[in-house]
């Protein structure tokens, strides 16, 4: 019994040093009070739920946010985060959030339901920026890094605060939501309302048929012809239905809500639709990645911010996978083609420490 309480001992110091079992640690939560959304609304306690990783440096100059997409949360970048990984914890300091109406963070899951404020991408940003400058008194950061719906947030962020990002991150992003993005949006509303369950948004249990539905048509936008053409069937149904129990884990008023601010993406709205005004602000080095063959969000937005900001550096992943390649496993071939975009973005220039 002794020597199987040392094991015990021992494991869980591996664990602790190691960071296994770190990325389902509790998150802290941040609240802003008073919050006033873009459409003049107001929370009085708006909290926003984060995790970091590694130790913030005495100047506070080391921290890298990272913002995860429409359906993920704070984990979506674990397998890039901790020793050694893209995102190396024994050199910065991690902060790994749920922006607002989602995951931990207040959204309309938590009792308010269609009363929750129609916030925007701009809300989302500024309440991660309170976060960094209020919570951890970070005035810049390192690095911003976001995927899809989190590109968005991160690149509002270059705009609206430029002096607070060393360098910018945008994996699968745009500056403005497509026609095709928008109809795919209005589509996977309709087939929750679809659901008798919905009952406008005033629904007493979750319209979950309506969700798995909704699963089900967003899959084709998420991967391209090209995979579907190669999978098979079996791989197929497995697939649709991974989609489908995705989206019924959500809220619907959740997930519609949070669709609704990912559909009016635009950054050029505050410069009265001047798209080259929005991006020329973006001043500090920014990595565009996109997926060659990403049907969902397109590559064209990604080519324009490249183009659009003083700094950009563009490269695609050569891949079928569509926009799902952004998140391939962390042992595929897209994950190292990431991995080598983005290591040598975020090392300091030769000659210079940490």
């Amino acid at each position: 019994m002794r020597a199987l309480r040392l094991v015990a001992a021992a494991l869980v110091v591996w664990l602790a040093v190691y960071g296994v079992g770190t990325a389902r640690a509790t998150p802290q939560l941040f609240t802003t009070l008073d919050f006033q959304f873009e459409d003049g609304s107001v929370l009085p306690d708006v909290h926003i739920a984060y995790e970091t990783h590694g130790t913030l440096s005495p100047a506070r100059d080391n921290a890298i946010l990272l913002i995860p997409g429409a359906l993920g949360d704070r984990h979506v970048f674990d397998w890039a985060v901790g020793p050694g990984k893209i995102f190396d914890t024994d050199k910065y300091f991690v902060i790994a959030v749920d922006p607002i109406g989602g995951g931990e963070s207040s959204s309309p899951a938590e009792g308010m339901g269609q009363d929750f404020p129609r916030y925007t991408i701009r809300d989302m940003m500024e309440t991660l920026y309170a976060l960094a400058s209020r919570e951890f008194g970070v005035s810049r950061l390192r690095a911003l890094a976001g995927l899809s719906m989190g590109s968005f947030i991160a690149l509002e962020w270059a705009i609206h605060h430029p002096e607070s990002v060393a360098s910018l991150i945008l994996l699968a992003p745009s500056p403005k939501s497509d026609a095709g993005f928008r109809l795919t949006v209005d589509l996977v509303n309709t087939v929750i309302a679809l659901d008798p369950e919905w009952q406008g948004g005033r629904y007493s249990r979750n319209p979950v048929e309506g969700l798995r539905h909704a699963g089900m048509l967003f899959y084709p936008w998420l991967v391209s012809a090209a995979y579907l053409d190669r999978i098979s069937p079996q791989k197929l149904a497995k697939e649709l239905e991974t989609t489908a129990r995705a989206f019924a884990k959500w809220d619907a008023n959740a997930l519609v809500l949070r669709y609704a601010a990912y559909r009016g993406h635009d950054v050029s709205a505050p410069y009265d639709g001047d798209m080259i005004a929005a991006l020329a602000q973006v001043a500090m080095p920014t990595l565009v990645l996109a997926s060659a063959s990403d049907r969902l969000v397109g590559i064209e937005g990604a080519r324009r911010i490249a183009d659009g900001v003083k700094q950009g550096r563009y490269a695609e992943i050569p891949t079928d996978l569509g926009h799902r390649a952004l998140r391939a496993p962390a042992d595929s071939a897209e994950a190292g083609f990431i991995d080598r975009q983005l290591r040598p973005f975020l090392a300091p220039p030769s000659g210079r420490g940490k």
